[in-house]
């Protein structure tokens, strides 16, 4: 007979034993079956849950067939089933979705008209509520979860900003019906040259969103899901595009139609507002950042608070609990426009978000294998990097306070490192004359500087290269 005096510690690191060391799916009675030692149903059942819910393991199917695996096996599977399956319907959309989306077949004019249903939103309750299944969120978690250390608020995100701002400024452009390829977006964002030299809408649009997507990196450790920020993030998506400047990160004033559907948006302008108000009070007190992300793609585009480009602020909106938890964004690489456009439409007409859920786990699933080549590719996190920043800032605020410049900067950062007592003073060093070199006013505010105290040194400190 096994034998079980052991502690909850000791009982959960067997369990996560044998599921990490069978490298295969595994049920509950085939784990009870392989344990060494004698324990009951429940407890294995709870003792399960705290591994998932701590995210050391992860499941697969539902209910009766729900089985357990290693997250390495769960990395593996996903990364084979992406890297081998060809884009179809089928692979996003679950059989159930696409008998659902049937009822689009028919031309929108023939199809009953929908008003806006403010029970959608008002009977949501934070925390209560689920548009995402907990198991799917912990899958999810496992897949897109990068650090095992509490940093910074979008440390991920900036460690890889330059992949991810071609991403998503595409894929989220492309959902618009942006022709720019991947090619001319990366050199828009990198090198400012505009596809035939034009800088016309599709270009406005692309380059809009660059600035949007670095003003949720750079300020992540700050804003939350507020209608002061996701109104801003629209006016940085909108500005130039709309014909009536002002409308930009406003409530929209006017009647707006949405073509291909028979949904008609609310049309009062302070009913929006407070609607508007309501949907991000509620968005942020979602704990989990998966429901939360979900919540705000479906809600914003649903609602059309704006006069245009709402469904792209809600792209953008969905990644700040992504960011700001330092979690893979969601960069809607590879998502078909058809599927992701008929899923919004038929949320909007029925109020059923299943279909669009089946495109938002895909492409999660997506973004998150992209985002592991990419780490592969740019190396992983320094700490030390992580560690000294503040100091690093001390000391290029001191720089440019003093209007030091020239050979006296590295005597500045040399000496800032006796006083002190920064470990690996080279490495230090080195990684501030590059911060110091690549400065601009745009990236100064946590320095403690004035942005003229700044560009005067700047002047000084090029003149002296």
């Amino acid at each position: 007979m096994k034998q079980n005096s052991l502690t909850i510690e000791q009982e959960l690191k067997l369990v996560k034993n044998v599921i990490d060391g069978a490298r295969k799916p595994l049920s509950r009675s085939d784990i009870n079956n392989l344990l060494s030692i004698d324990i009951t149903e429940k407890t294995l059942q709870r003792r399960l849950k705290n591994l998932v819910v701590n995210l050391q393991v992860t499941t697969a199917g539902q209910r009766s067939a729900l089985k357990y695996m290693s997250l390495v096996e769960s990395k593996e599977v996903l990364s084979k089933n992406i890297e081998n399956a060809p884009l179809s319907d089928n692979l996003i959309l679950s059989q159930e979705s696409l008998e659902k989306l049937t009822v689009l077949d028919s031309p929108s004019y023939t199809r009953t008209k929908v008003p806006y249903d403010m029970t959608l939103l008002e009977n949501y309750v934070p925390n209560k509520t689920r548009y995402v299944p907990e198991e799917t969120a912990f899958k999810l978690r496992a897949l897109g979860k990068r650090f095992n250390n509490k940093l910074a608020a979008g440390t991920y995100a900036k460690d890889i900003t330059q992949r991810l701002l071609v991403d998503l400024s595409f894929n989220s452009s492309r959902l618009e019906g942006n022709t720019y390829s991947i090619l001319d977006t990366e050199k828009l964002l990198q090198m400012g040259e505009a596809a035939n030299g034009k800088f016309d809408e599709e270009t406005i649009m692309i380059l809009n969103h660059k600035e949007a997507i670095l003003f949720l990196i750079e300020n992540a450790e700050e804003i939350s899901v507020t209608p002061f920020v996701i109104r801003n993030l629209h006016q940085l998506l909108s500005q130039d595009l709309l014909s009536n400047s002002s409308a930009c990160g406003k409530i929209r004033q006017i009647e707006v139609k949405i073509t291909k559907t028979s949904y008609m948006p609310l049309n009062a302008p302070q009913q929006l507002e407070e609607l508007f108000i309501l949907l991000l009070r509620k968005a942020n007190k979602i704990e989990d950042p998966f429901e939360q992300a979900f919540f705000l793609l479906m809600h914003l585009s649903y609602l059309q608070a704006f006069e245009d480009v709402n469904k792209r602020t809600a792209r953008l909106s969905c990644n700040l609990p992504f960011i700001q938890e330092n979690l893979c964004p969601l960069s809607f690489v590879d998502v078909p426009k058809d599927d992701y456009v008929k899923c919004l439409i038929y949320f909007y007409e029925t109020g059923d978000h299943m279909p669009a859920l089946d495109v938002f786990i895909w492409a999660y699933e997506r973004s998150s294998h992209q985002y592991e080549v990419v780490e592969r590719s740019i190396g992983v996190i320094d700490s030390y990097r992580i560690k000294y920043r503040s100091e690093r800032k001390q000391a290029i605020g001191k720089i440019i306070r003093g209007m030091i410049v020239g050979d006296e900067v590295q005597v500045q950062l040399e000496q800032f490192c006796v006083e002190n007592l920064i470990q690996n003073a080279d490495k230090f060093i080195s990684i501030a004359t590059v911060e110091l070199d690549k400065l601009h006013s745009g990236a100064i505010v946590s320095l403690g500087v004035t942005e003229k105290l700044f560009l005067t040194w700047k002047d000084k400190f090029d003149a002296t290269k």
